[in-house]
């Protein structure tokens, strides 16, 4: 089973630009210049606008290229070497502004959509291990990235976008992590993003310091009910509509991994999930 023919929704992100495989897309990108035109447009923009099977609006197009703009602006307030990005980034946050945009206000007519797609894309791949799209569904994004291609960026950005769109008040924002090491490079980022954020150090301390903080947090330290004492919370600690951000939450023992997808599952049960991983492909 080849994993790529079942991601359906990156399948009919690339469907709006008229191609069927990624590598097609990329093709006409990926020797774009990065930066802006006089406009403050992007050049990755103005080369997608020129597709001649583009099945999006040439306005909703600038619209996101300019969103995508003033978010990388927000993270780079603070830092000292700039980001620039790469035609891979660029995608994966414009296919996440489609995304977000038609969730917060076309919900009903994106599942619409997706439905007819994935009628004619089963027939075409021959697969019938995908069921129609609901609105439980929409929970979740999925980043599927090589190691070194700058997820921790999208994951900053998609925090931005977000608020942007305002799908909820999240009641709590946790980004979700395999160990201490990646939670402590996670908290050096975030700050430089210009993100509120502090460790959990056994400890929540009160109420957090901002209400848009995020707590970064090792999956496991996550226990379904705290039975003793020590540095474990029980996921009814987050209750309510959350927004989470993992990064690789499937990793660690065989064992453990389904346990960690029950309780991660439970604590975005009402809200949403940015969800970033290089080793998809291997689980």
């Amino acid at each position: 089973m080849k994993l790529e023919k079942y991601l359906v929704l990156n399948k009919y992100f690339l469907s709006l630009f008229g191609f069927e495989e990624f590598n097609d897309l990329k093709k006409e990108l990926e020797n774009t210049n990065p930066r802006y035109d006089s406009d403050g447009r992007s050049y990755f923009v103005k080369k997608l606008l020129a597709l001649e099977k583009l099945q999006i609006s040439g306005n909703d197009l600038l619209r996101y290229d300019e969103n995508i703009t003033y978010y990388v602006k927000k993270i780079n307030e603070k830092r000292e070497s700039k980001v620039t990005l790469k035609y891979f980034q660029y995608l994966a946050l414009l296919f996440t502004e489609i995304f977000l945009d038609n969730l917060k206000n076309r919900k009903s007519e994106l599942i619409n959509k997706l439905n007819s797609f994935l009628d004619r894309y089963k027939q075409k791949e021959e697969i019938d291990m995908v069921d129609d799209f609901s609105e439980g569904d929409l929970k979740k994004l999925v980043f599927w990235t090589a190691t070194g291609s700058g997820k921790t960026l999208i994951a900053h950005i998609n925090y931005y976008q977000f608020f942007h769109y305002q799908l909820f008040s999240p009641d709590n924002f946790l980004f979700i992590t395999p160990n201490e090491g990646i939670s402590k490079q996670h908290f050096e980022e975030l700050k430089k993003s210009g993100i509120p954020c502090r460790l959990y150090e056994g400890s929540l301390n009160g109420n957090l310091k901002n209400e848009r903080e995020v707590l970064i947090i090792e999956i496991t330290k996550f226990v379904e009910e705290k039975k003793r004492g020590g540095v474990t919370l029980p996921v009814d600690t987050f209750e309510g509509r959350n927004l989470l951000f993992v990064d690789e939450g499937h990793k660690g023992i065989r064992s453990e991994k389904q346990k960690w997808a029950n309780l991660e599952n439970k604590i975005a049960e009402d809200g949403f999930v940015f969800e970033y991983s290089a080793t998809f492909g291997q689980i």
